[in-house]
């Protein structure tokens, strides 16, 4: 409907085109611009405008020019910078947390020590503020085997060890390879636990949490879970019960997620927007591993596409601090097993190839629409109509079925189909065995 609501995201790629599509579904939506999106996403019928995702002034500049009705911010960085202040100052409405709430991500001693104040079940830490202490820890205690920055690093900031040989190695890399940290000669040296990762999505707005759904992980690069860590190679959700059932996530939002959004209320920075809480099930026990105060990747397409409805909605809700559970009851969900596959570039997730060119079979994503959908991320249109691979994480593939191990084929034979490029890696095994 050209005369619906206008919306802008800040971002391009994989969730923030899941949150496109289910924006442009929404009924109140008449337009989704993404800042600064891909010519990917243009590909895919939307508008962009050149304005890259950390131009606070710019990005303010073109919401009040556009008149947009609301901006949705798709990565981490701006809101820890405090976009939503600055949009707030002007009048102009935007989801998502403000600068104070995005601690909880932006800075893990923060978040560390916040979650040891309220009781939240984390694996044993301490804080070190030189590379000198971090080490005599690792070296005095057998559980201090994973290293991470304070700061946004993604996965270079963080490293996991076995043995303390590893440990000099391991912090010279955080330190090093840190450039997105914020305070990158802080560290939480934190206990290595081995078990499985699943993630709780909620929606919080000030003092309410709506579950929206959960996820298992398959966050390593190679089957059977070797490898380096990656942002995620596929997910399947529900989390099966075995790993994470509806008791468990009850638990969870009671001991992990209400408390800390009290104590942000309770503080005078409450946390309006999405909170994505990473976990590691270790022996049916949930120890949280990391907070995400915005849409987490891949579990926003993994999740997101069962949903139908006004989303706008509900994002507006949350924004607004009221009507956030009747907006969430009026969605329309589809309760079916759903796994996600995604393709990366060789090298991925270190020294990734790009440029590579794709093979992108429309048709195959068309006659599958309503049990498969596939998301855009590192992925480049040309003018003469060709695909090209960017580096990283290019398609995510999901797929609904009766089961989790339909769910799985219709995924995979998507993809085989629909996609292919040189270097193209993908996980052979998720959702396998559920």
């Amino acid at each position: 409907m050209a005369d619906g609501k206008r919306v802008l995201i800040v971002g391009g790629g994989g969730k923030t085109h899941a949150l496109g599509e289910a924006l442009r579904g929404s009924p109140s939506v008449g337009k989704v611009v993404f800042a600064p999106g891909t010519s990917g996403l243009e590909r895919c019928g939307y508008e962009t405008a050149p304005v890259a995702s950390q131009d606070l002034a710019g990005l303010v500049e073109l919401a009040e020019m556009e008149e947009f009705d609301l901006t949705v911010v798709g990565p981490n960085t701006p809101l820890v910078d405090g976009i939503v202040d600055r949009f707030e100052a002007a009048g102009l409405p935007i989801f998502g947390p403000t600068r104070a709430a995005a601690r909880l991500e932006g800075s893990k001693v923060y978040a560390r020590l916040l979650m040891g104040r309220l009781g939240v079940p984390v694996p044993r830490f301490g804080v070190c503020d030189t590379l000198e202490r971090a080490l005599h820890l690792a070296h005095t205690r057998s559980w201090a085997r994973v290293f991470k920055a304070d700061g946004i690093a993604y996965d270079k900031g963080v490293r996991v060890t076995t043995h303390a040989s590893e440990a000099e190695k391991a912090l010279e890399e955080v330190l090093y390879d840190n450039v997105y940290g914020l305070e990158s000669e802080r560290f939480v040296v934190e206990e290595r636990i081995d078990g499985v990762e699943a993630t709780v999505w909620t929606l919080c707005d000030g003092e309410d949490v709506v579950v929206m759904g959960h996820v298992l992980n398959y966050p390593r690069l190679f089957e059977g879970d070797e490898g380096p860590p990656t942002r995620g190679l596929g997910q399947v959700t529900p989390t099966p019960g075995a790993v994470l059932d509806e008791a468990a996530v009850a638990t969870i939002v009671a001991r992990a997620v209400r408390p800390v959004v009290a104590d942000l209320a309770a503080e005078g920075t409450p946390l309006r927007g999405a909170l994505f809480v990473d976990l590691m099930m270790v022996r049916g026990e949930p120890y949280v591993i990391d907070y995400n105060v915005r849409f987490g990747e891949p579990a926003t397409q993994t999740m997101l596409s069962g949903y139908r409805g006004d989303f706008y909605a509900v994002l507006d809700a949350a924004r607004r601090g009221e009507g956030l559970r009747e907006a969430v009851a009026a969605l329309e969900r589809d309760e079916r097993p759903r796994v996600s596959v995604v393709a990366v570039c060789e090298g991925y997730p270190r020294k990734m190839v790009r440029g590579k060119a794709i093979t992108y079979r429309d048709e195959v994503f068309e006659a599958r629409r309503g049990d498969v959908s596939v998301y855009w991320d590192g992925v480049r249109a040309t003018e003469d109509g060709r695909l090209w691979t960017t580096g990283g994480r290019t398609f995510t593939v999901v797929a609904a079925g009766a089961t989790v191990a339909e769910a799985r084929e219709r995924a995979y034979e998507a993809l085989d189909e629909g996609i292919a490029f040189e270097g193209m890696h993908v996980r052979r095994d998720i959702g396998a065995g559920w």
